[in-house]
Formats: structure tokens, C-alpha cells, sequence
């Protein structure tokens, strides 16, 4: 079956089990770095917000010899499992004042991101967005979120200064940043991988920071998603330059960590950014690429800002890639 015709038989076969008079309608959905996804998306009489069950999985299933039946029958029971938090009720969601304690931030690459963000409230910082969401949800397996959209922004009558100086105090609070050596992290994959093989001595030893004479950290917040948002936390940034006693050098890792190493001066900031966009290219996925650039942070000013003229883009368009379907 052919790939917009199985959207439609997903649409028409869903429209059929659902009762109710809900709107199934199939949305391309921009996301992140120029990635189109396509969604079911079922909005129902008196909810505000209405779910979107991405299908691209799904037809790779299809592809592999799974039912439409079997995967209608999962969408339901996705739906069933996951109902809406009381906070996105109708008489709930229209107030700020029940959602403003939610508002987080992120941040994505902006010239990247021209189409997602034009319906986005966002603020513009070095080559990168950010944006806005509200965390709805979370528990031991995941969390709900909803970006904000334009829309949202108009009917709670906010500014997206507003929204920051929110999202500022919110999201550290709910996703504490965290500093770690490279060794510490490596240390901590060794230990998940190997269990009781797991060797320590030998693991300093390979590890041994005194050999590296360039130290490695890891800046990301305490679930590791969209973590990179955490070297705009108040901060964050100046009380590790002080503890280092020197300018920092960031590298935009992905959206959801950036590396650090304290700026010795004779770095060569262009072997940096060539280093950055090589992995990007070859070791990270489109939608997870941050930046090619390489930042510092600026001890004497307290200032971030861009050191390199690496590529413009990231993602999908770094690499003249065609969109997703």
C-alpha cells in the first residue's frame, strides 16, 4: 500500500471505532531542524487541545507486515492509556493562571527552524530559539508536554518576555542542571552496561583525568532531554567559570547536553567548530542536532557568545537532505 493511501485507511478505519462527533483529520507537523512528521490527529467537542498520534512508525510496521487492524487497535488503546490531565480541561487551560506554574523552555537552532517557528512565540539568542512549552504531566515513564503556539500566547494575553521570565524560574526548578566530568559520565555508562563486571580500578585507570590535558564536561539537566537549555539557567554558566577560574568553551553536544572545557587561550576555536560539525553530520540525528557553532562563555563580561563561522545550518538542511515523509 502506498504511503498516503495508508494514512487515509488509518484515518477512515480510526473514524469508525471512535464514537463521538470528533474531528480525525492526518497533519504534517513540522518539528525539529526541518523534520516533517505525520500525525492522526483527533480533536474531540470540548477539548482544547486535540491528540496527535504520529503514523511514520507505524507504516515501517505496516511495511513489516502488521494489520491495519492491529495497528488501529494500538492507536485506541495508546489513546486510552494516556487521557488528558485535568489541567488541559477546558475551563483550565484557558486560564493563565492554572498553567503559568507550567511553562518551560528549550532551545532549538533558529535559522533551521524557520517554518516551526513562525507559530511559535520564541526569543531569538545567538544562532538559536527559545521556545516555549508547557510540561503537563510526568511520571516514572515519561512526560507530556505541549509547545506553545502563537494561539495559546493570544489567549492567555502574554508577552514572550513574559513567558521567559516564567519559564526562567520554572524550568530549573523542575529540571535541575547537572555538571559532570566526561569521566564521571563515562564512568556511570560503564556501570549500566557491565554490571557486576563492572571494574573501578580499572576504569580510573583508563580514565585517568591527569593524562587528559584538556578536561571534558557534560551540562545537561537531570532527565537528559533537552538539556541543552541549561547554560541559559541563571547562573548556571558564571559560577562554573568561577570555579574553574577561566572563560568556558561550550560545545552545542545536542539539544539535550553541551560540553564544556575551560578556555586555555591557545584553543583554536575553528578546529572546535570543524569537530562539532563533523559529529553532528555523523553521529547525531537530524532532529537532535543543536548548533555547528562553537560558544564561550566570557568570564570578564558575563557574556555568551558565538566564536566560530561554521555552517549556517543543521539537521536535515545541513546535508541537503530531502524532508521526511
Amino acid at each position: 500500500m502506498e504511503y498516503n493511501t495508508f494514512l487515509e485507511s488509518i484515518r477512515a478505519a480510526l473514524a469508525a471505532k471512535i464514537t463521538g462527533d470528533c474531528q480525525i483529520t492526518v497533519r504534517t507537523i513540522p518539528k525539529n531542524n526541518g523534520r516533517m512528521m505525520d500525525g492522526i490527529s483527533i480533536q474531540c467537542p470540548g477539548e482544547p487541545m486535540a491528540p496527535t498520534i504520529y503514523l511514520n512508525s507505524y507504516y515501517e510496521q505496516y511495511q513489516n507486515g502488521k494489520s491495519i487492524e492491529d495497528i488501529i487497535s494500538d492507536i485506541i488503546k495508546l489513546l486510552e492509556s494516556n487521557p488528558n490531565p485535568v489541567c488541559i480541561r477546558p475551563e483550565l487551560f484557558s486560564q493563565f493562571s492554572f498553567v503559568k506554574d507550567k511553562i518551560m523552555f528549550k532551545v532549538i537552532h533558529a535559522a533551521s527552524n524557520e517554518l516551526l517557528l513562525k507559530d511559535l512565540p520564541h526569543i531569538p539568542i545567538l544562532d538559536l530559539a527559545v521556545v516555549f512549552y508547557l510540561c503537563l504531566d510526568r511520571n516514572a515513564e515519561g512526560q507530556m508536554t505541549a509547545l506553545i503556539h502563537k494561539e495559546h500566547q493570544q489567549m492567555w494575553s502574554v508577552t514572550e518576555q513574559e513567558l521567559m521570565n516564567l519559564a526562567k524560574v520554572n524550568t530549573p526548578d523542575a529540571f535541575p542542571a547537572e555538571i559532570k566530568s566526561m569521566a564521571h559520565v563515562l564512568k556511570e555508562i560503564a556501570v549500566e552496561h557491565l554490571g557486576d563486571q563492572y571494574d573501578e580500578a580499572l576504569m580510573d585507570l583508563l580514565l585517568h583525568e591527569e593524562d587528559h590535558p584538556m578536561p571534558l564536561y557534560v551540562l545537561t539537566n537531570q532527565t537528559g532531554l533537552n538539556g541543552a537549555c541549561c547554560m541559559l539557567y541563571p547562573d548556571i554558566l558564571e559560577q562554573f567559570a568561577v570555579q574553574v577560574n577561566k572563560s568556558l568553551i561550550i560545545l552545542p553536544s545536542s539539544i539535550h547536553e553541551v560540553l564544556i572545557t575551560p578556555d586555555l587561550l591557545e584553543n583554536a576555536y575553528d578546529d572546535f567548530g570543524e569537530m562539532v560539525t563533523f559529529i553532528n553530520q555523523r553521529e547525531v540525528s537530524p532532529e537532535d542536532q543543536l548548533s555547528n557553532q562553537v560558544y564561550r562563555y566570557n568570564i570578564d563580561n558575563r557574556q555568551l557568545e558565538i566564536v566560530t563561522r561554521s555552517n549556517a545550518l543543521v539537521g536535515l538542511f545541513s546535508t541537503d537532505c530531502r524532508q521526511e515523509q
